[in-house]
C-alpha cells in the first residue's frame, strides 16, 4: 500500500486539497492544490490520481472518499449560524489526512 496523504487547507470560504506521498525523509507533492468550491477539486484530483498507474485502485478510492468526508464536514461547519463551528481538528484528522487552518 502506498503512503499517500491528503493535505487540507481549511479556509473560511474554501478548502484547499492536495495529495502528497510520504517518504522516509519528507512529503513529496503528487498533485497541485485545488480549491473547492471554486473548482471541481474532487474531479481534478481524481484525474491526477488516475494518471498515476502505480497508485493502487484501493488507495485512490480511499483518498477520494476522504476528500468527500472533508467536504461534507466543511459544508456542515458553514451551515452553522454565526460562523461558530464545533468541528475540531481531531474530528477530521486521520492517518491519511492532515488539516491546516482548523482550531
Amino acid at each position: 500500500m502506498q503512503n499517500l496523504k491528503l493535505q487540507v487547507l481549511w479556509l473560511d470560504d474554501s478548502l484547499g486539497l492536495a495529495v502528497n506521498q510520504k517518504t522516509p525523509e519528507s512529503l513529496v507533492p503528487l498533485t497541485s492544490y485545488y480549491f473547492w468550491p471554486v473548482s471541481e477539486a474532487w474531479e481534478q484530483i481524481r484525474f491526477e490520481l488516475d494518471a498515476k498507474p502505480w497508485i493502487p485502485e484501493e488507495e485512490r478510492v480511499r483518498l477520494l472518499n476522504s476528500i468527500v468526508e472533508v467536504m461534507k464536514k466543511w459544508q456542515k461547519s458553514r451551515a452553522i449560524p454565526n460562523g461558530k463551528t464545533n468541528i475540531q481538528y481531531a474530528d477530521i484528522t486521520t492517518d491519511n489526512v492532515t488539516v491546516v487552518g482548523l482550531p
